[in-house]
């Protein structure tokens, strides 16, 4: 995927066994998040609350999105996903790196927000 984007691997590197989590905005700026879907498991995996699941935790643990038969989802309602991340603020994690991963997720999309973006592409490699 060239978009002319600069691409964020940092969190995929090294995991290049595993399945990769492509994000990437309708904003020019931002960068193109490649995640091992490990941590993705480890973030939205077994959720513990009881409310309707939404954003990430619904797409992932639902089967919905770009995380159901069709690898590719976008998504337009960026506070819902903003929302469903805070929910996730105090929870311990598997792996050392999820932590990080999480404040990057969060504050990629944030900033997203905050600047406008219209859509994200959730792309499953």
């Amino acid at each position: 995927m060239d978009t002319g984007k600069m691409n964020n691997y940092k969190f995929f590197d090294g995991y290049d066994y595993g399945t990769e989590v492509i994000l990437e905005s309708d904003l020019q700026k931002l960068q193109v998040l490649h995640i091992w879907d490990g941590f993705f498991w480890d973030i939205f995996g077994s959720p513990t609350y009881d409310k309707e699941w939404k954003g990430f935790t619904g797409d992932f643990n639902q089967f919905e999105g770009a995380f159901g038969d069709d690898e590719e989802d976008v998504i337009t309602d960026l506070q819902e996903y903003i929302d469903d991340m805070k929910q996730y603020e105090t929870k311990q994690f598997k792996f050392k790196e999820t932590k990080e991963v999480y404040n990057l997720l969060c504050s990629w999309l944030k900033e997203a927000y905050e600047k406008g973006c219209k859509s994200i592409t959730v792309k499953i490699n």
